[in-house]
């Protein structure tokens, strides 16, 4: 059998066994001749130091049972002990052990007995024996070995193969029973306690009970909450991925949300909220809300503050709420290191990033900082069509399209428009009344009347729907020039994070980096946002070397390059780590990732110094393959134009050329079969020079393109409209 060797005594159990094989050397406790009540001598009891006095009674009377007719054993037995049971002998209980099995692991290490009590079943001894050692066997070998040899004796029971782990009366508070408890050890003691209050109507003891059940060591609690649905979830080809449990108290959502966390769902972009729903719609669910609450603390502290309730909603960061709690308290970057940590790995709770947003900016609007940062709104004429509850009418939707057509709008937008549609009215209406039948079926005083409310009609035309609104035009205005939020992460320099943000808004806007919106930003950020500083006000190179896992969740490894920038690149001094050159930048954005993790992984700066300065190296090795001209000149995109030409000759002078390219390298020409890999690249620098050297060109080349065909094509539209495909 695993893990064990069942090669030990079974017997019954004998003085001598229970007192030891030498029980003159221990300290005789009591001693007695016992006759029967006829006075006929039936031997000599003696129980010693650390005998159980009722296990050497039964023993006693079990032997003279055979010889003697005692008429009630059982109850000679229990006179017999009201006798030996006084001052000098403590007896814990009145139930003998009728048989005892000595376990042994595999290396013959005595791990405990199994002993089982008179009447008692086989399986409730050995898992009481399983779960108060708590060794680590194979459980069900032990189980059928059991069966296999207790089974045959006598005053053993074994009339099931469950064990039952817990068995109470449970009482009113005036000691009145309510009913009997009997809890087995396949069954989970909060749903059993919680089914048997509903039946007994004893709700109100729920806490009580559950928590007295736990306690024993018998009982394996996993959870003190109850289960009242369970639901297996399986994935769209039917495998089988865990059972979502719906607990008493708990609002549905969140146990949602926290299945969905340990499970991995939210990464493979499972519908939460359609699964909400789902659920929901039961019957036997009350949700009361679908926002699931990510994480809660009754008495949340932090540092050595307790704070009270902490609620974090499923849409909220972790950091951001115990960044705004650090500052709110003036705690410091260490208490919000703790709480972090000790948050983020409970698997139930995802954490998507450890750094706290600790700026943002919404509403972002091209059109403020189209040329001189005072725009005004471009009068938005039938303002009506881009209202949505105008096109959810009948017909909207296709009149709504009709008005946004350039021919409708270059009418409507015309000065004369309303002038020439009341003089054509008024002309029409006056042919029409120039036709015989029609004048003499017409009163003379409509002839006067029409023309008027033709005029009020459109008068009422040009002033409600013609006439440009107010708000339809600060709307439109927000609308068309509308920029992605701006954000900035703890530690981040916010030129570094405008950056990023600028290359991410010229997709819909360009350009934006080195305009005017980027300028009147940065010097925003930097000298009016009073939480913000700028150590420098150059961006330097994001480069993104993949993410480590840590407590289940995972974090990037951002690099912000400062080699891009000559004064930064002065400032990081090289050194080694074993046979790897790396440099003080390097090792100080390690210093900052590993110190968000309390405590920090072992090893962790060092390791993470490695890892970025070999993924430096690889990105440096490969830059001439890479499409953007940036990134083959070891530049970023705010450099100053000055600085082009001097990286680009420096990167062809140090491959040995100084000369012009006959023809372009990169974009439709090969190089040629007699030039070495070093002059391929030098003659590739020059030519990227070529695509960047002047405003007009550089602003095309940073215009970003529209992937095709998986990416093999790119396609830029120049300013007229027309597609461009670069390789």
């Amino acid at each position: 059998m695993n893990n064990l060797l069942l090669l030990l005594s079974l017997s019954f159990v004998t003085l001598l066994s229970c007192a030891g094989a030498n029980v003159e050397s221990r300290k005789l406790l009591w001693g007695n001749n016992i006759t029967n009540e006829k006075g006929h001598q039936l031997g000599r009891l003696e129980i010693y130091e650390g005998q159980e006095a009722i296990n050497v009674v039964d023993v006693f009377v079990q032997n003279i049972a055979s010889d003697v007719d005692l008429g009630n054993a059982i109850g000679f037995r229990n006179n017999l002990l009201d006798v030996v049971c006084g001052d000098s002998i403590i007896c814990s209980t009145r139930v003998p052990v009728v048989y005892r099995k000595i376990i042994n692991d595999e290396h013959g290490k005595n791990l405990g007995a199994i002993e089982i009590y008179e009447n008692e079943e086989v399986i409730d001894a050995v898992v009481r024996f399983l779960r108060q050692s708590k060794v680590s066997v194979d459980e069900i070998a032990l189980k059928n070995s059991m069966f296999e040899q207790a089974c045959g004796h006598a005053r053993v029971l074994c009339t099931r193969n469950i064990a039952v782990v817990y068995n109470r009366t449970i009482n009113e508070s005036d000691d009145s029973p309510i009913g009997r408890l009997v809890i087995y050890e396949n069954e989970e003691p909060a749903d059993k306690v919680f089914k048997w209050c509903n039946e007994n109507n004893a709700a109100k003891y729920y806490d009580f009970i559950v928590n007295s059940a736990c306690e024993s060591d018998e009982v394996i609690c996993k959870r003190r909450q109850a289960v009242y649905l369970s639901i297996s979830i399986s994935d769209p080809d039917g495998g089988h991925i865990n059972m979502l449990e719906l607990k008493e108290g708990n609002e549905p959502a969140d146990d949602i949300f926290a299945f969905f966390a340990t499970n991995g769902l939210f990464k493979k972009n499972w519908d939460f909220r359609g699964m909400v729903k789902q659920i929901c719609a039961k019957p036997s669910v009350d949700c009361k809300r679908e926002k699931a609450v990510k994480y809660f603390d009754n008495s949340f502290s932090m540092g050595n503050k307790t704070l009270g309730k902490l609620v974090i909603w499923e849409d909220e960061e972790v950091v951001d709420v115990l960044y705004n709690i650090r500052m709110h308290y003036n705690m410091t970057a260490f208490d919000q290191r703790v709480s972090f940590d000790d948050i983020c790995k409970r698997p139930e709770v995802p954490c998507n990033r450890f750094k706290a947003i600790v700026y943002k900016k919404t509403q972002i609007t091209k059109l403020d900082y189209e040329k001189f940062g005072n725009e005004t709104c471009k009068r938005q004429f039938v303002g009506v069509k881009h209202l949505s509850s105008f096109s959810d009418l009948p017909f909207g939707d296709k009149i709504s399209k009709t008005l946004k057509g350039d021919t409708a709008v270059s009418m409507m937008e015309h000065p004369l428009f309303c002038v020439l549609l009341l003089f054509a009215l008024q002309i029409l209406f006056f042919l029409l009344v120039s036709i015989p039948p029609v004048k003499k079926k017409l009163h003379a005083s409509l002839k006067v009347v029409v023309p008027i409310y033709i005029i009020v009609i459109v008068s009422i035309l040009q002033a409600v729907l013609v006439e440009p609104n107010a708000s339809v035009d600060k709307a439109m205005h927000t609308f068309e020039g509308k920029l992605p939020d701006l954000i900035i992460f703890e530690g981040e320099e916010p030129v570094d994070a405008l950056l990023k943000w600028g290359k991410e808004a010229a997709k819909d806007h360009h350009p934006i980096v080195r305009e005017n919106i980027y300028w009147e930003l940065l010097d925003e950020l930097c000298n009016q946002v009073d939480s913000l500083s700028c150590e420098r006000y150059r961006a330097w190179e994001y480069l993104d070397f993949g993410i480590m896992n840590h407590m289940g969740n995972e974090f990037a490894i951002d690099f912000y390059n400062p080699h891009v920038d000559p004064l930064s690149r002065k400032q990081c001094r090289p050194f080694r780590i074993g046979e790897e050159v790396v440099d003080t930048c390097i090792k100080d954005a390690a210093i900052d990732f590993c110190g968000n993790f309390v405590p920090s992984p072992n090893n962790c700066v060092r390791d993470i110094t490695l890892h970025i300065a070999t993924q430096l190296r690889t990105t440096d090795e490969s830059r001439f393959s890479q499409k953007c001209s940036y990134k083959r000149l070891g530049l970023e995109m705010d450099a100053p134009g000055r600085e082009l030409y001097k990286k680009a000759a420096s990167e062809a002078m140090k491959r040995g050329i100084n000369m012009s390219p006959f023809a372009r390298v990169d974009n439709g020409t090969v190089s040629f079969d007699s030039w070495s890999k070093e002059t391929t690249s030098a003659h590739t620098a020059i030519d990227t020079f070529a695509k960047i050297k002047d405003p007009e060109a550089r602003e095309w080349n940073d215009k970003p393109c529209t992937p095709y065909f998986g990416g093999a094509l790119c396609a830029k539209y120049d300013k007229d409209g027309n597609m461009k495909i670069e390789m």
